[in-house]
């Protein structure tokens, strides 16, 4: 919704109306989607795109039951039409472990712990020593000039245009 926003502008909602009178589908978990609604992953579903993530071939290599050299989906969006998505933590101001909440955090910016999250969570490390693994160098796709929102923008109206989001899409 965001990458849509950051895109369109004010007639975001628009496009939305676009595709849902094109049938598009939205369903309760990304499980459903990719392996109920998306004919690509199971050969049964009536949709043949799926919102996912750029390291989704990279799962789809790492998990297939049978070998791939390479990955059966890929990503068919333009920079300008995906958003990145950035994970964190974050220690609590008046939580009662600072000390130990700073060492977990310092174990999870480590080289070790960094290194081993592309193939677990399938995203990149933000520790710049880390090294990628093969397999996530060769199918996830690296996205250049994601569309961006101020994190103002997003923090004013996001709920506003969730619920607008959500009206249409019910």
């Amino acid at each position: 919704m965001l990458a849509t926003r950051a895109y369109f502008g004010d007639g975001f909602l628009d496009y939305w109306k676009q595709l849902k009178a094109n049938q598009v589908v939205v369903v309760d978990g990304w499980e459903t989607a990719y392996y109920t609604n998306f004919s690509a992953s199971s050969g049964q579903g009536d949709q043949p795109l799926v919102v996912s993530y750029a390291s989704s071939p990279v799962a789809e290599v790492v998990f297939a039951s049978q070998p791939l050299t390479e990955s059966p989906t890929a990503s068919l969006v333009s920079n300008s039409m995906c958003f990145r998505q950035i994970e964190f933590v974050g220690i609590l101001k008046n939580g009662q472990n600072r000390n130990l909440a700073e060492k977990f955090i310092d174990f999870m910016l480590s080289k070790t712990f960094q290194e081993d999250m592309p193939l677990n969570m399938f995203v990149y490390p933000v520790n710049q020593t880390a090294q990628l693994p093969e397999v996530f160098m060769q199918h996830a796709q690296v996205v250049d000039n994601p569309s961006i929102l101020p994190y103002e923008e997003i923090a004013t109206n996001r709920e506003s245009w969730i619920e607008a989001w959500v009206e249409i899409m019910k």
